[in-house]
């Protein structure tokens, strides 16, 4: 230390602000690298940063800059669910806070940036960091070179920009002591301004009030910001493919069809809404070329297969001693990690406890299954996985908590912990950990789960409401589950939505931003009306952006009714169009969803221009029109019918994004194996084609519901049942395209 240089203030300052600048200009993605051209070390920041959008005490939307939660407000709280952009909002504003202080061209010129992670200041004891402790508390290398008192002679001028990031990362009664240390710093330091960044409901609106701190919440991204964000990702992935135009060629067909299919698939349009799920679709979609998930876990399962397994195997990276570490051991030693951790309320632990428990699992596994010892499967885990990190020496956390919550449920599942998870789940920080078990969970297992929450909630009436509508949100996660749970859990439901009183809506609003799931949107009843004024009480005292928004449509719908604006049908009826008015008007443009009946093979001259607007194709007759259906990339259903010379339905590989597909009046069709290569869920076919037909259907990984007559005499369903797992049979029964 004695050769260290001694820096003046503004000789350090100017080493500090530039070292922020670059230290925090990345975006973090559990170290993914793709086409092998992205560093570990993070992704440009300012390349991929889009504009989040917030809601303000009044619930009126407003578009976060660097620098905006600041404006007219210097001490701001904000609020956002798991992966909504919270760190990134506050490295951005590091940034452009160090970058304008070196360039004077910023509104934030005046500022000196401090970000302080939360989970990293309560490790200090005694006490949490003093000022001059900042730099060393964020785990900074250049903490020991600055100036004694530069951190306290800045913060007394009123320049310091504390960006405090995670209090919901530390237990309840840490977050008190974050509180009183806030308090304090607050006094000793009026004139700074201060950010603070929390998962929504870990600490509740007024928390810092007593401060004078504005409350702004993070919402989903708009279509705008989803477009854009998509746009920048593969922007910067083309870097280094200028002079390739093939491989340029190549990534803007998949950005095309990423961005098609967040518009078609409402299920990939809200995951998208999530900065961390969108930039993650983007580098599944690079790494599976266009196979895009159809739910959250699945999302994260193929994250999980590319981090711990893909991306080393493409690669050609292998670590001597550990070629039997394959995926299934990696996910369980990382799950035992996780479990532990959600079991104990902690988000990180140290290194002796996570070698003890690895040596613990490697003891259970079977022999030969791990070869080395736990201290190099530990350290492997650590530098290999992407999904661990090191906040502070002999310290262990997993880079984003959602992994460790899916892990976590995954372990819970697989140890049969249904009892554990129902006692636990009136807990805020259990919630995801129950939703996700009912997706891993198989059917029978996700039924004692349900009927776990079900139980405890007529024996717990403190927490009853949180109980059935954790069990109602369960379902969306569940592919299969016994028609009599299921009409319980409803009627349950039915007894709580809407609100009909305001003691009924303020014991919803204790639930929070849960309860917002299952609220009639104003297309759905009165707006003026009773159960709306109840609906709206709920949103107000839940706040967020999930209640602003359905405050926000409420309020534009009791406009357009004293308008006197007539509102449209939630889901218009797509218009029927036969094959004989296929031709459009000259310069006229077709509008809205479409349905084509074919009844003859020929192929119209604007079959292209209709393309962009086709979602639904009756097909009649013997002539298979597969050089039209190609020609559909909207093609969502499909109903083939009174063809009785089909045999096959190889025509259709290849249709991946057809969801639904009706088969009637087709007595000689035996051959199903073509539905492997497409989109279809959903599926109902008659006459049957056999049992051996409908067996092959195994291969047809997205099916989900299929529906068929019984034949007469003999017809093995049990055995069909055990061939199509996860598929919900339907016989004597249609599907409903």
């Amino acid at each position: 230390m004695d050769n260290q240089p001694v820096f003046s203030d503004a000789t350090f300052e100017r080493r500090y602000l530039d070292f922020v600048g670059r230290r925090y200009n990345r975006v973090e993605l559990f170290g993914v690298d793709v086409s092998s051209r992205r560093s570990r070390s993070g992704w440009p920041l300012g390349d991929l940063f889009v504009d989040l959008r917030t809601f303000g005490d009044a619930g009126e939307a407003t578009a976060v800059t660097a620098g905006s939660a600041l404006a007219g407000s210097r001490r701001t709280l904000v609020r956002g669910a798991a992966g909504s952009g919270k760190t990134t909002l506050l490295w951005h504003m590091a940034v452009s806070a160090a970058r304008g202080q070196l360039n004077a061209s910023d509104h934030l010129h005046e500022h000196i940036p401090f970000v302080l992670p939360v989970r990293n200041l309560g490790r200090r004891r005694p006490g949490l960091p003093r000022p001059s402790e900042f730099l060393d508390a964020a785990r900074l290398v250049i903490a020991h070179e600055q100036p004694d008192g530069w951190a306290e002679r800045v913060l007394g001028s009123g320049r310091g920009l504390l960006l405090i990031d995670g209090v919901d990362e530390v237990s309840e009664s840490e977050r008190d002591e974050i509180r009183s240390w806030l308090g304090d710093l607050l006094t000793a330091y009026p004139r700074c301004s201060y950010v603070v960044t929390t998962r929504a409901h870990a600490v509740p609106e007024p928390w810092l009030k007593e401060w004078e701190f504005t409350v702004l919440d993070l919402g989903p991204l708009s279509p705008e910001d989803i477009r854009e964000l998509i746009t920048r990702w593969y922007a910067f992935a083309s870097t280094g493919a200028e002079g390739r135009r093939p491989e340029r060629e190549a990534l803007e067909e998949r950005r095309d069809a990423l961005l098609a299919a967040v518009v078609e698939r409402s299920d990939l349009r809200e995951m998208a809404g999530n900065p961390l799920m969108c930039s993650l679709l983007c580098v599944v979609q690079e790494e599976r070329v266009g196979l895009l998930p159809r739910t959250r876990l699945e999302l994260y399962d193929v994250v999980l297969d590319m981090m711990l397994t893909r991306r080393d195997e493409e690669r050609a990276v292998s670590v001597p001693g550990m070629s039997t570490l394959g995926r299934e051991v990696q996910t369980r030693l990382l799950q035992r990690l996780a479990y532990w951790m959600q079991n104990n309320g902690r988000t990180e632990m140290d290194f002796d406890r996570a070698l003890g428990l690895i040596a613990g699992e490697v003891s259970a596994l079977r022999p030969g299954a791990v070869q080395e010892t736990p201290e190099r499967v530990l350290a492997f885990l650590r530098e290999r996985s992407g999904l661990l990190q090191e906040p502070a020496p002999g310290r262990l956390t997993f880079l984003h908590r959602t992994f460790g919550a899916h892990l976590a449920a995954r372990a819970a599942v697989e140890q049969g912990d249904f009892g554990l998870l129902a006692a636990r789940a009136h807990e805020p920080a259990w919630q995801d950990v129950v939703l996700m078990a009912f997706g891993h969970a198989r059917r029978r297992d996700s039924e004692e789960l349900f009927q776990g929450l079900l139980d405890r909630a007529e024996r717990d009436p403190d927490h009853r409401v949180r109980l059935h509508l954790l069990a109602a949100a369960g379902l969306g996660y569940t592919v299969m589950v016994d028609p009599a749970v299921r009409e319980q859990i409803e009627y349950r439901l039915a007894q709580l939505i809407p609100p009909r009183t305001p003691a009924e809506a303020d014991a919803l609003a204790e639930v929070g931003e849960l309860a917002l799931e299952f609220m009639p949107t104003p297309e759905s009843l009165d707006p003026d009306g009773p159960e709306a004024r109840m609906i709206l009480r709920t949103a107000q005292r839940i706040g967020g952006a999930a209640a602003h928004e359905l405050v926000r449509r409420f309020a534009a719908a009791r406009r357009q009714r004293a308008a006197g604006v007539r509102r449209e049908p939630a889901r218009p009826a797509p218009e029927i169009v036969r094959v004989e008015s296929w031709a459009t008007a000259p310069g006229q443009v077709a509008a809205g969803a479409r349905a084509l009946e074919l009844s003859v093979g020929e192929v119209p001259s604007d079959l292209d221009r209709l393309a962009a607007t086709v979602h639904d194709v009756v097909w009649r007759g013997a002539a298979p029109p597969y050089d039209v259906l190609t020609r559909l990339p909207l093609l969502r259903n499909l109903l083939i019918a009174d063809s009785p010379a089909l045999t096959d339905l190889d025509g259709l590989a290849g249709l991946r994004r057809l969801r639904s597909l009706r088969i009637e009046g087709c007595p000689a069709l035996r051959d199903l194996t073509a539905l492997a290569h497409t989109g279809v869920v959903f599926l109902d076919v008659s006459p049957n084609p056999g049992a051996a037909a409908l067996a092959a259907l195994a291969r047809a990984q997205r099916l989900r519901v299929l529906g068929f007559p019984l034949p007469a005499g003999k017809f093995d369903l049990e055995a069909l049942r055990r061939d199509l797992p996860g598929v919900e049979l339907v016989p004597r029964s249609r599907v409903r395209l």
